[in-house]
């Protein structure tokens, strides 16, 4: 069997009750749970959270519905 790693992007739409976007943030990081099942080809080994950006809605996206 061949281990490989992949990179998924997931878009996770969040109410939270904290004053700012960075406890938020480590909130998410520190107590999050990511979860994946295997497949029949496939067995996941690991996963992790890992925070690439963080989008402000009040910025206009062209095109977008966000």
């Amino acid at each position: 069997m061949k281990r490989e790693v992949v990179y998924l992007m997931v878009l996770a739409e969040i109410e939270s009750e904290h004053k700012n976007i960075s406890d938020t943030v480590h909130e998410l990081e520190t107590e999050s749970v990511l979860s994946m099942s295997d497949t029949p080809n496939v067995k996941v080994l690991i996963t992790e959270l890992l925070l690439t950006r963080v989008r402000n809605p009040k910025t206009k996206r062209h095109g977008s519905q966000y």
